[in-house]
């Protein structure tokens, strides 16, 4: 039987032969390794049904890998995606904020919308994730006072206007959050904040007044 270091160095090659890649995929002692079974399932010369076989049998670490990396076929990066969100019910706090780290695009759909603010800390650091999916976390109903100042104050994502735009149309945006975005505020998002209905009292009474203030000093 080979060693799983030997198995391992096989299957980065992507011109690995044909009767090697049958020979590991055949081999039960092989398979008993779990970074074999994901680097198997990885592997574009795996036969499609043989490697959405493997991915039901590995760890959720495996399955955040296989779901972000692009050189893996897209069927067992969807099949990698529709197992994590299996098992995320079940996940602790912990782990789905490790998973909100690494995951690919398809599992970020769900994470990000998350009604832990230490998840959705991990969603924004994520390299797949891009505005509209912050947006998205900004405008649901459950987005929490602490999760929404955690868009407003992350490097990435707290100076974008549409971000910001949101974040002030949100009913349980703290008042000291909206101050300090209101400062920075165009007139027409002023203007929108403050005639928004979905916004607090005290964020569209504010708008008007700093929206008072900058006419004034124009």
């Amino acid at each position: 039987m080979r060693k799983e270091g030997e198995c391992l160095e096989l299957l980065r090659r992507a011109d690995l032969p044909s009767e090697t890649l049958q020979e590991l995929l055949a081999d039960r002692g092989v398979r008993k390794f779990h970074a074999v079974r994901r680097a198997l399932a990885a592997h574009p010369k795996t036969p499609r049904g043989e490697a959405l076989t493997l991915v039901r049998t590995l760890f959720w670490r495996d399955l955040a890998e296989l779901s972000a990396d692009a050189r893996v076929h897209p069927a067992v990066r969807r099949a990698a995606d529709q197992d994590l969100l299996r098992r995320l019910p079940e996940m602790a706090v912990a782990e789905k904020v490790d998973l909100a780290r690494a995951a690919g695009p398809g599992t970020l759909l769900y994470l990000r919308l998350d009604p832990d603010p230490r998840v959705l800390a991990s969603v924004l650091d994520n390299r797949f994730t891009t505005e509209p999916d912050v947006i998205q976390a900004t405008v649901q109903a459950r987005a929490t006072p602490e999760s929404l100042e955690r868009i407003a104050g992350h490097p990435r994502w707290g100076s974008r206007p549409a971000v910001r735009s949101a974040l002030l149309r949100h009913p349980e945006l703290a008042p000291a959050v909206a101050l300090s975005l209101l400062t920075r505020a165009s007139l027409d998002d002023l203007r929108g904040v403050r005639d928004s209905e979905r916004a607090s009292p005290l964020v569209r009474a504010c708008a008007e007044r700093v929206l008072a203030e900058r006419q004034i000093e124009d």
